[in-house]
């Protein structure tokens, strides 16, 4: 018999929230232990999946995870796109409908290696339904013969895009209470996630080309395409541009928190540069590490002058410098910030998911605190073909994290959803501890490369080199399955 009113988990199997982090362990009250006692055996009540019947034991997905997944050029996304055709169409929507298990089954397996306790985690056991319900969807759609099969496949290819949007924030919030409860070392950790979000990016860059090309042909868009063409998915972007936006963005933002401030200017130096990549993946880059630079300044600046006699708001901030630089195969920018640098220790911690368990638990607040966040004590277990509501929207609105998970892009299924805006414009104060580490995968998917130097009580210096993307190129860049 219990003799008192509280006892003390070591591992919880809820999601751990803000209020209820205690330095060892997981504080509940009897009632939501009596509440929730289902929970307390090996594996959990609310899951499926996660049960003696099925976990290690689901021979189909190891049989499909045994078959190779086949790397993507951009040199054949070019191809397959420049001349459509009724059998490229149908081509390319089965091999959609083949590669996409192979691709799933590889990432369950992983998920499978992990400790048990990691994929026992509430948000990755999420993430690991998710696959399951989806890889079981995919392996069960017949060949595609028509065009009229191919249009109902374009249907289920978008709601698949759609019902997946909260796997990015199910992966953070489970890599964060990971490094509370310390269950995976730092290392297996960051392999884990990148592994993950690359292999996600990779998907649906595969699916969203496919249901461009179904859309294109359908409206008679066949023309012969420009010799740079790499893919439906890929725009031309101005350097120029996007830099401005993403400035705009971030500066308006602040301003509306330091009415009274003047902004810091950004100078940007070097050749306006259009290339061709992703819009969404270019602006969650360079709106980040903007974001981050004129963060930094303004509370260098603002600490610089708090004991100053002299009259703040008509002292200008000092600018922020971007220069840019290019090579036959490279551009370069350089982000250059006067806000106070970082102590050389942290430096490296800086592209990591994982964090101490004090920094996990405080971006695990502001994952918390986030509008539009509604965590229940436990998600319903959605299948593929479900409507994600356990994190809804507040008055009407998209929820920030479903943005967060629509951040690869929707040009070609949808309108844009807002998504660069509303990550650059969250609540300053609400550091996810994830921006840096994301553009670091990002960059690095698409062969680029990201990093940073800092002058601690100065500032810091942040490299972005971004590969340039041609049809020329033969290097298999969709291939993180």
């Amino acid at each position: 018999m219990l003799r008192t009113s509280r006892i003390r988990l070591a591992k919880p199997r809820i999601p751990i929230g803000a209020h209820n982090v205690s330095s060892h362990g997981y504080d509940v009250g009897l009632s939501e232990i009596t509440q929730n006692v289902h929970d307390l055996a090996p594996f959990p009540g609310y899951s499926l999946l996660l049960n003696p019947q099925h976990f290690y034991h689901n021979s189909i997905i190891l049989t499909w995870a045994e078959r190779t997944p086949h790397p993507v050029s951009l040199r054949q996304l070019a191809g397959f796109g420049k001349k459509l055709t009724k059998e490229k169409v149908i081509s390319s929507a089965n091999f959609v409908r083949t590669e996409l298990p192979v691709r799933l089954a590889l990432r369950i397996k992983d998920l499978q290696k992990l400790p048990f306790g990691v994929v026992n985690n509430f948000h990755i056991a999420q993430v690991y339904e998710s696959y399951c319900h989806c890889f079981n969807m995919f392996r069960w759609k017949p060949r595609i013969e028509t065009l009229e099969e191919n249009d109902e496949f374009c249907v289920f290819l978008k709601k698949v895009l759609d019902d997946h949007l909260l796997i990015l924030p199910h992966l953070m919030m489970g890599a964060l209470e990971c490094s509370i409860l310390q269950s995976l070392p730092q290392a297996e950790l960051d392999a884990f996630m990148s592994s993950m979000i690359r292999s996600r990016i990779s998907r649906r860059v595969i699916i969203e080309q496919h249901i461009s090309l179904s859309k294109n042909f359908r409206e008679g868009a066949q023309e012969e395409r420009p010799s740079d063409y790499i893919g439906d998915v890929f725009k031309q972007c101005s350097a120029i541009d996007n830099l401005t936006a993403c400035k705009n963005t971030a500066s308006n933002f602040l301003s509306s928190l330091f009415p009274h401030l003047q902004m810091p200017e950004l100078i940007i130096e070097g050749d306006d540069v259009s290339f061709p990549f992703m819009p969404s993946h270019l602006n969650y880059i360079f709106g980040e590490i903007t974001r981050n630079a004129y963060k930094s300044t303004i509370q260098a600046f603002v600490k610089r002058h708090e004991n100053s006699t002299e009259d703040i708001t008509k002292i200008k901030p000092p600018p922020i410098r971007v220069m840019i630089a290019q090579t036959k195969k490279d551009i370069t920018f350089k982000f250059s910030d006067q806000g106070g640098g970082m102590k050389k220790e942290n430096l490296p911690g800086v592209w990591s998911f994982g964090r101490s368990p004090e920094l996990a638990r405080k971006s695990l607040s502001n994952f918390h605190s986030l509008p539009g966040l509604n965590l229940t004590p436990r998600f319903p277990i959605l299948e593929s073909n479900a409507t994600h509501e356990a994190i809804s929207a507040t008055s009407g609105s998209q929820s920030l994290l479903q943005q967060l998970g629509d951040m690869e892009t929707r040009e070609t299924s949808m309108k844009a959803k807002g998504s660069l805006s509303s990550l650059i414009t969250r609540p300053f104060e609400f550091t996810l501890g994830i921006s840096l580490p994301m553009c670091k995968v990002y960059t690095d998917y698409w062969n680029g490369d990201l990093n940073m130097y800092s002058l601690e009580g100065y500032g810091s210096d942040t490299y972005l080199r971004l590969r340039k993307l041609g049809s020329s190129q033969d290097k298999l860049q969709l291939d993180k399955a």
